[in-house]
C-alpha cells in the first residue's frame, strides 16, 4: 500500500486548502491508499468533523517547531522576506532566497521528521511548504510533489505577494520536486511562458455532491467566501447598488467571514441597503443558500478554482465573474453564464440585470450548469492523482 503524506500548517482551520485535502485525503482512502497529513501547527485542535475528515487519515506533527530556536528563526526569515518584497535586495541571489524560504537548521528539522515515516510521496500545500519542500527534496527518502492553490500570476508575478523578487528560487523549486500540480491550463501556460517548466493540471474535485438544484424562484443573488480584500465584495457591493437603482426585487446573500466584515456593513448602511444586502455567518451549512439563491455572483480578483462556483454550478446556479484563471474553466461564457473583464463594474451589472430580468435564459442557463458539474466527477478527479503518483 503507497503512504502519501500531505504537508501543511493544519486542515483543521477553515479555508479552502484545509477543505480541499480533507476531500482528496477522503478519496485516496478510498481508493487504498495510506494517507497522513503532516502538521506544523501544533497548537489549532484536532476537528475531524470540520470538513468530514476521515477518521482513517493520519495526523502528524513535526514535533519541536514551535521550540523558541525554530520560532526565533522564523521570524529572521519573515524579516529577509519582507525586505526583500519591499526592495528586491535578495532577487539576485539564490543562496539567500533559498535561506529565507527554510534555513539550514529548520531543513535538518523536516528532514529528519518526514524521512523517519519512509513516506513514497510527500504532497505540500501552498506557497510557503512548496518553497520548503523544494530546499530539502534531495535528502527525503520519497517522491515529492508541490501543489499551488492559488493562480499563477498571483503566485509568481503580483507585487507584495509570497514568491514576488523570487524568480531564481521558482526556478529552482521547479527543478527539485518531482511533480508541481497547478489547478488549470491557464496556470500550466504561464508558468512555461515565465519559467519553461513543466506541471500538471489537476483539478479540486467537487466539495458537494447534490441531487438537487436550485428552483430559481428566490430573487436573490449570492456570494461565499472569507472576508477578505481578494474577494473584493466592496465592489461587489458597489455593483449591487447599481443593480438595485434599476432592480428593487432583487436580493444579496454574502455567507463567509473575516476581518472586513464591518467594512461590509458600513457600505451596506451607506447604500441604504440593510433591506436588501445581507451579510451571513459561514456555516457547514452552505447547501441552503445555494439552494435559496438563483443567481452565483463571483466578486474575486483572483482564484485558483474557486471551490464555491464549482458549488454553485453543482447547485444549477448561473454564475456572474471577473475573468480570472478558473472561471474560464467553470463558465462556458454566455451558455451558463458571463465571464467580466476586471472592474467593468457597468458590463457585469448589465449582465445580472440580464439574468435577473429573463426568466427562460435563467432556466436554461440553470440547466447548462449542471451538466457541466456532472462532466466532472471526483472519481475522474482521483484517477489523475493516482496517474500522477505512477507516473513520477
Amino acid at each position: 500500500m503507497n503512504k502519501i503524506c500531505f504537508f501543511m500548517e493544519t486542515p483543521f482551520t477553515k479555508g479552502g486548502e484545509q477543505r480541499v485535502v480533507s476531500i482528496i485525503s477522503n478519496l485516496l482512502v478510498q481508493k487504498g491508499y495510506d494517507v497522513s497529513i503532516l502538521c506544523t501547527d501544533l497548537i489549532t485542535k484536532e476537528d475531524y468533523n470540520l470538513y468530514n475528515l476521515s477518521k482513517k487519515v493520519k495526523i502528524k506533527y513535526v514535533e519541536g517547531y514551535n521550540r523558541r530556536r525554530y520560532v526565533e528563526l522564523s521570524k529572521i526569515r519573515t524579516k529577509m522576506y519582507s525586505y526583500n518584497l519591499r526592495t528586491g535586495r535578495f532577487k539576485h541571489s539564490l543562496l539567500l532566497q533559498k535561506i529565507m524560504n527554510c534555513d539550514p537548521f529548520t531543513r535538518r528539522l523536516f528532514i529528519e521528521r518526514i524521512n523517519r515515516e519512509n513516506f513514497d510521496y510527500i504532497v505540500s500545500l501552498s506557497t510557503i511548504y512548496n518553497t520548503i519542500l523544494a530546499t530539502i527534496s534531495k535528502k527525503l527518502n520519497c517522491k515529492t510533489i508541490g501543489w499551488q492553490h492559488s493562480s499563477s500570476d498571483r503566485y509568481f508575478g503580483l507585487e507584495g505577494t509570497r514568491q514576488y523578487n523570487q524568480d531564481k528560487f521558482s526556478k529552482y523549486m521547479f527543478k527539485r520536486l518531482d511533480a508541481y500540480i497547478v489547478l488549470t491550463e491557464f496556470d500550466k501556460k504561464w508558468i512555461k511562458n515565465k519559467f519553461n517548466a513543466d506541471v500538471t493540471v489537476i483539478n479540486n474535485p467537487k466539495s458537494i455532491i447534490s441531487d438537487v438544484t436550485s428552483n430559481l424562484k428566490n430573487k436573490k443573488f449570492l456570494a461565499v467566501g472569507r472576508f477578505d480584500p481578494v474577494k473584493n465584495y466592496l465592489e461587489l457591493i458597489d455593483m449591487f447598488n447599481k443593480f438595485h437603482k434599476v432592480n428593487k426585487e432583487w436580493k444579496l446573500q454574502i455567507v463567509g467571514e473575516g476581518y472586513l466584515k464591518d467594512e461590509y456593513l458600513k457600505k451596506i448602511k451607506e447604500y441604504n441597503l440593510e433591506d436588501y444586502v445581507e451579510i451571513k455567518d459561514y456555516t457547514n451549512d452552505i447547501s441552503k443558500y445555494y439552494l435559496d439563491s438563483s443567481i452565483y455572483l463571483m466578486s474575486s480578483l483572483y482564484e485558483g478554482w474557486g471551490m464555491v462556483m464549482g458549488e454553485a454550478i453543482e447547485f444549477g446556479l448561473p454564475i456572474i465573474a471577473f475573468n480570472v484563471a478558473s472561471a474560464k474553466e467553470m463558465i462556458k461564457n454566455k451558455k451558463n453564464g458571463f465571464i467580466v473583464k476586471k472592474h467593468n463594474e457597468n458590463k457585469y451589472v448589465k449582465h445580472m440585470l440580464e439574468l435577473a430580468n429573463n426568466n427562460e435564459k435563467l432556466k436554461e442557463f440553470s440547466k447548462n450548469s449542471k451538466e457541466l458539474s456532472n462532466n466532472k466527477s471526483n472519481d475522474f478527479i482521483t484517477d489523475k492523482w493516482i496517474e500522477l503518483f505512477n507516473r513520477i
